[in-house]
């Protein structure tokens, strides 16, 4: 697996927050859901090289 770009740490770590945050106050393990899902989504964009950073300088 690839290395997180700074953007997609960037997403990955607000995901997690808002995830475990929503989570908490709602009592709903639906948004639980939508968060894992989320973060595996992040994952596979990553792999592919679609989330994209300007400051990466990682030229293909």
């Amino acid at each position: 697996m690839k290395p997180l770009n700074t953007k997609a740490k960037l997403v990955s770590g607000w995901t997690i927050l808002m995830t475990v945050i929503g989570t908490a106050i709602l009592h709903q393990w639906q948004f639980f859901a939508l968060g894992c899902a989320s973060l595996a989504l992040i994952l596979v964009a990553n792999q592919y090289g679609l989330i994209k950073d300007n400051t990466d300088q990682t030229k293909k």
